[in-house]
């Protein structure tokens, strides 16, 4: 069986490998299941303990830790992290709200990252092994590998299926650069093992997790140079967000290197190369944010008629691989590689493959929050994806500076945007920077799953003075003359 280490080696992590795999656990001799899941993070945790809800007899099967990336090497660890920076600044923020520190704020690091592994192991005990056992899930650790169109092999136990779930997550993309080698760069899969504050950080890749993580990281106390080979920040989401994250980041001390592309790294030093020719960027640990892959290419898909493309498992509508028996969730297939994502994909997956549902995945309304500060939360259709698929969409939009708890809390740089259907009125999408959007941003998920128009937002009370007044107050200003703003 697989042996897992995390470093260090404290009591912490010690808790997270008992529970997500723990050192003396035996399979069973293996047999036959009405489901058989491979993977145990939230995709597939989920799949396994829905369907074992139904009175299906179930296996999940899991290589290293329950839990997966996000509780192990992702959301948890990340935003753990996250909040102590914040923490950080806004004690340097002090004379804002009339008060002083005798001296700027310093990080204890240690102390940081021990926050950190200890709340990734509170946060792995809901997920633990022993949790989806005693929810009816049989729990086999080690490689899986299908041996045939119905079957897996998990060490030598084989597990007969009549429906499968692939929810195996994804893995760190390692970008083509010369002279990087294993052990001598971070991953997110690493990065949280730090036990002292590197006092020079280079993060390769502006998308979501360079960007996060680049900020704390400043915020703590590090020199941060981020590269990225797009001429942008945040390149997915709309010009906007990412010129405001870019003033941030820049008032911050982030030094930027937007539209340079890593050459070669080596000895604490980063060529990168751009529009204006080479830079070389010192560094005392260089992490690679370049996005995720489908960790898929062990599993011996072509045994089991699986055909596989280059973002991961190919499915059709319902999530149903080329072996109508089995099917794929989250980050092995779907393209927005997000937790909760994944979460609705493995149960969309349940209800089609068991169920005899036949739920689309295309009808699942995926919201997704980038956690900088400020946030930067989206859902539905925005003006990059309303041209993708030709669809007419009209913005409304408000700045948070017109929010007056956004400026009572000091956090008046960001602003709201609702778009809906062209000649409708129905609500199609949503976009927010704020201090707390990925909050807030549920409120537009629920009106656009259930097809509610502008209308509706500009009828539903708020609590004042709340930063969600954003959306009440677009509606109010373009839902038509018989709506009236109320005067505070």
């Amino acid at each position: 069986m697989t042996t897992i280490e995390l470093y260090p080696d404290d009591v912490h992590n010690q808790r997270t490998i008992r529970q997500g795999h723990p050192p003396d656990w035996v399979n069973r001799d293996g047999g036959d299941y009405d489901l058989v899941v491979l993977g145990g993070g939230p995709g597939g945790l989920t799949a396994a303990m829905t369907a074992a809800a139904g009175g299906y007899r179930v296996a999940m099967t899991e290589q290293r830790l329950t839990g997966g990336t996000c509780v192990n090497f992702g959301c948890t660890p990340s935003k753990a992290l996250i909040r102590c920076a914040r923490a950080v600044h806004d004690a340097s923020r002090g004379a804002e709200f009339g008060f002083r520190l005798d001296a700027p704020p310093r990080t204890d690091f240690g102390a940081v990252m021990d926050r950190v592994r200890r709340i990734r192991s509170m946060s792995s005990s809901g997920d633990a092994v022993e949790v989806a056992e005693q929810a009816g899930v049989e729990v086999y650790l080690g490689h899986t590998r299908f041996t045939a169109p119905n079957a897996v092999e998990v060490d030598g136990r084989t597990l007969r299926f009549r429906k499968a779930v692939i929810a195996t997550g994804s893995d760190p993309v390692v970008p083509p650069v010369e002279g990087l080698r294993t052990g001598e760069y971070l991953t997110n899969e690493t990065v949280f093992s730090l036990t002292e504050l590197p006092a020079r950080l280079v993060v390769i890749g502006t998308g979501p997790l360079g960007c996060e993580l680049a900020q704390a990281f400043r915020r703590l106390g590090s020199e941060v140079d981020l590269v990225g080979r797009p001429s942008t920040l945040l390149p997915h989401d709309e010009p906007e967000v990412a010129e405001l994250i870019r003033r941030r980041f820049e008032q911050e001390g982030i030094r930027l290197h937007l539209g340079f592309t890593a050459v070669r790294a080596g000895a604490g030093r980063l060529l990168v190369l751009g529009p204006d020719g080479t830079r070389e960027l010192p560094y005392d640990a260089l992490l690679l944010g370049t996005g995720r892959k489908a960790n898929v290419e062990h599993l011996d898909l072509n045994t089991a008629g699986v055909h596989v493309v280059r973002d991961g498992v190919e499915v059709d509508e319902y999530l149903r691989t080329s072996n109508p028996d089995i099917y794929a969730a989250g980050d092995a297939t779907f393209p927005q590689k997000f937790t909760h994502a994944a979460i609705a994909t493995a149960r969309l997956c349940v209800s089609n493959a068991l169920d005899g549902a036949h739920h689309r995945a295309r009808e699942l309304v995926i919201p997704h929050c980038t956690y900088t500060d400020p946030e930067v939360a989206e859902v539905g259709l925005t003006p990059r994806r309303a041209r993708t698929e030709g669809v007419a969409i009209d913005a409304y939009r408000l700045d948070l500076a017109k929010v007056e708890r956004a400026f009572i809390d000091g956090e008046e740089d960001g602003f709201g945007v609702i778009y809906t259907r062209s000649g409708s009125g129905e609500i199609a999408g949503a976009m927010l920077v704020a201090a707390h959007a990925g909050e807030m941003i549920s409120e537009l998920t629920l009106a656009i799953t259930n097809g509610l128009p502008l209308e509706a937002l500009a009828d539903t009370v708020h609590c004042y003075p709340t930063q969600a007044e954003v959306f009440q107050r677009i509606a109010l200003q373009h839902s038509g003359p018989q709506k009236v703003a109320v005067a505070h």
